[in-house]
């Protein structure tokens, strides 16, 4: 027992137990993430499920619990309110993702995601996005409610004279808009149609629960192997 209690055995044993706090600390990070990936895929399950809604059904909702269902939208695209957002991958080919403002008849802003456009001949090159009409129309909208200004945040605009920035959707080219970001899904204009596919998102679990387990079995065998330790020296 006074080996136990011995410099090194203190040395030893503490180790362990900031092992075992690390394990425990990740595991339970991971398994908030699969609590919350769970929850998200459930909202997601019984939204898709259900009838477009009118806007004004929404403007009251919380956006987080209506994310990805459809929405209808009455008003006309806002010109020169354009984001190009680049990093965005589709079938496997480097480009950008393509937000225009769109104006409501209720007076709220959104900034709708119109698909993906290959990118131009370098980075810092616009790509050559298919032209807006401005004519008042109605759109069929899916709510996505993860703030894109993450994404949005450090990018590069392909616009010239470019440079990093950090904005929040809400106030992005001194636009008062709404905190989230809507998919175009259809429009009574057959000039105004996503330029690709949006497809939903991958509804599976995760690795998440899996994870925690193992780290779980990592702060036990900390544990098992201090033990072991302290029998062989004893």
């Amino acid at each position: 027992m006074r080996r136990f209690f011995s410099p090194t055995g203190l040395l030893q044993s503490f180790v362990a137990l900031l092992l075992i706090g690390i394990c425990l600390t990740a595991g339970q990070w991971q398994l908030h993430k699969g609590q919350a990936r769970a929850s998200q895929n459930r909202i997601i399950i019984e939204n898709q499920s259900l009838p477009a809604a009118d806007e004004s059904v929404i403007a009251s909702a919380d956006p987080t619990a209506s994310q990805w269902r459809l929405m209808k939208l009455d008003g006309r695209f806002l010109p020169n309110h354009e984001l190009l957002l680049r990093n965005r991958y589709f079938e496997g080919r480097y480009g950008f993702e393509v937000l225009d403002l769109f104006n409501s008849t209720s007076g709220k802003n959104y900034w709708v995601d119109r698909g993906w456009v290959k990118a131009g001949a370098a980075a810092n090159i616009a790509p050559i996005v298919p032209s807006l009409i401005f004519d008042k129309t109605a759109l069929v909208v899916r709510i996505r409610a993860d703030d894109i200004s993450r994404q949005i945040e450090g990018s590069f605009f392909a616009l010239p004279g470019s440079k990093r920035v950090s904005v929040n959707l809400s106030n992005v080219q001194n636009m008062p808009a709404l905190p989230y970001y809507v998919d175009l899904i259809s429009s009574d204009n057959l000039k105004i149609l996503p330029l690709t596919s949006i497809t939903l998102p991958d509804l599976t679990g995760g690795p998440h629960f899996a994870y925690a387990l193992q780290w779980l079995a990592f702060a036990f065998l900390i544990l098992f192997g201090r033990v072991l330790l302290f029998r062989e020296t004893k």
